[in-house]
């Protein structure tokens, strides 16, 4: 190895150990922030001041049911989708697997096969979060969704010279015109030329939700109005809607701090020796 490519590898790991670390620090202060502060129940959101932090059980509002997500069909409240396409290295065959020539020997490890995003978006419509018959309305406008991890999970791949399939194809028309902004254009998401994998991470009707950072923007005035309060964002990064209680958040967002700590620093450590062998 020369030293440039020591200089290239150290600096690719140094900023990536960086990266890490600075995520993971992030991750802490996140949720010591949802630790110090005192959640309050549903029914007393209404009459707090500032910001405010509830868990609940997240539903449709009574003027509109869940929708199905573009390409699981399954029912969501807000759902963030990604289309990744398949690329493989020129000298790969269809498999991803390396062409040699009679001179060369197969290694286990001559495969490549990456996947690069090409279209991402979201849909974020209204939905109530209810504890013991009271309700909330949440717009989650401006929110950090916490719902199913880093681009969510691999729900459908399409084959190179395929298309999308016809009840796909109509669950985008159906989220076509919404006020939320989706593009649910067909030919946005349907590439024959490529193998196509879609993800989608869902906040699904029934789940357990811990809302933080929330500022309530309106109460009813009159009985009869279906929720108690509204809340929306209050001060930007701030805003958080998570799957599940404020516990399971807390310990969350501290693996997600050891997590990144641990291997940040390791890619680090690996990144500063790696340039001190080649300077």
């Amino acid at each position: 190895m020369t030293a440039i490519d020591g200089v290239v590898i150290g600096t690719v790991f140094s900023l990536f150990g960086v990266g890490l670390f600075y995520g993971g620090l992030r991750q802490l202060r996140s949720g010591l922030s949802l630790y110090r502060n005192d959640a309050v129940s549903v029914r007393d959101v209404a009459g707090s001041e500032g910001t405010v932090e509830f868990d609940g059980r997240a539903e449709p509002r009574a003027d509109e049911d869940a929708f199905a997500a573009p390409f699981s069909g399954e029912p969501a409240l807000c759902c963030e989708v990604w289309m990744e396409k398949k690329s493989i290295r020129p000298d790969r065959d269809e498999e991803g697997m390396k062409v040699y020539s009679s001179e060369e020997h197969m290694r286990m490890d001559d495969h490549e096969v990456t996947w690069g995003l090409a279209e991402s978006d979201e849909i974020r419509r209204p939905f109530t979060v209810g504890e013991g018959g009271a309700r909330v309305m949440v717009d989650p406008e401006g929110a950090t969704l916490d719902i199913t991890g880093h681009m969510g999970e691999s729900v459908l791949t399409v084959d190179e010279g395929e298309t999308l399939s016809e009840d796909a194809g109509e669950r985008l028309a159906a989220l076509d015109g919404g006020d939320d902004g989706f593009d649910a254009t067909v030919d946005t998401w349907d590439d024959e030329e490529a193998t196509v994998r879609y993800r989608e991470a869902r906040l699904e009707p029934g789940e357990t939700v811990h809302v933080a950072g929330a500022s309530v923007e309106s109460v009813p005035e009159e009985w009869g109005s279906g929720v108690d309060a509204t809340v929306a964002a209050s001060e930007p990064d701030s805003y958080r809607i998570s799957r599940g209680t404020e516990s399971a958040v807390v310990r969350r967002h501290l693996i997600q701090f050891v997590t990144g700590v641990a291997v940040g620093g390791a890619a680090l450590g690996i990144g500063v020796r790696s340039l001190s062998l080649a300077l």
